[in-house]
């Protein structure tokens, strides 16, 4: 299956005017996307909702701030208030969902979780994705390493996809995952850093890893062809 990922910046560029998130996603031509930095209207479309319109899947939304604003969260100039989250999408059979607290540090603007979606592949292999936007202020890395702690509760084959906010070497942290993409992902219109990863279990291959052309946000996205064995 391929998987993609992307920090959505709120369905806004780095200066804060919005991009075409269907056109971004779509672009992507992945089995199933994860999402960080999501963000639903509150009174206006959810644009979420025309990208599974658009690709015949299921949108699995996990809020991490309600009633908040994108001025607040530091990402454009409007006030109108909405919601603030996790996202998946996917057209594949999901057999298992569950959302993960990952704990809020100081001064962060919200509590940080992941995502665990377990999904049937196309060649009939059972597959958990765990979703996550990691905090920025220097703790991320122990967030990520109490969701692999987490994660280790399970023998399902494990891919860990997100924004997880740290340098590429430091993602070494997630004892016993590999990196299925190395780039860099961060600014979008000179990368400098890998914030974005995609890091695979022992009983995950993959090929095809690569870091895409900018799609409006940010971040550039990641994609990767993924195999269980």
């Amino acid at each position: 299956m391929i998987l993609a990922s992307m920090n959505l910046h709120g369905g806004r560029q780095a200066d804060g005017t919005p991009y075409d998130v269907v056109t971004a996603c779509r672009e992507l031509k992945a089995d199933m996307i994860v999402l960080q930095e999501a963000w639903w209207p509150a009174g206006r479309p959810d644009p979420l909702a025309g990208v599974a319109r658009a690709l015949g899947a299921r949108i699995i939304r996990a809020d991490l701030a309600t009633g908040t604003h994108l001025r607040s969260l530091g990402i454009a100039r409007d006030a109108s208030p909405g919601r603030f989250g996790l996202a998946v999408l996917t057209a594949l059979p999901v057999t298992g969902y569950e959302v993960v607290d990952l704990g809020r540090t100081p001064g962060d603007d919200v509590s940080r979780a992941a995502q665990l979606v377990t999904v049937t592949t196309p060649a009939g292999a059972s597959l958990r994705v765990a979703n996550t936007h990691l905090t920025y202020r220097l703790l991320s890395p122990v967030q990520l390493v109490r969701l692999t702690r987490r994660l280790a509760a399970s023998t399902v084959p494990t891919v860990i996809a997100g924004d997880l906010n740290m340098p590429g070497p430091v993602s070494g942290l997630a004892v016993g995952y590999s990196p299925a993409v190395n780039g860099k992902t961060y600014p979008a219109h000179r990368p400098l850093l890998q914030l974005d990863q995609m890091l695979t279990s022992g009983a995950v291959r993959a090929s095809d890893g690569r870091v895409l052309p900018p799609a409006g946000s940010d971040h550039l996205p990641i994609r990767a062809c993924l195999r269980v064995v």
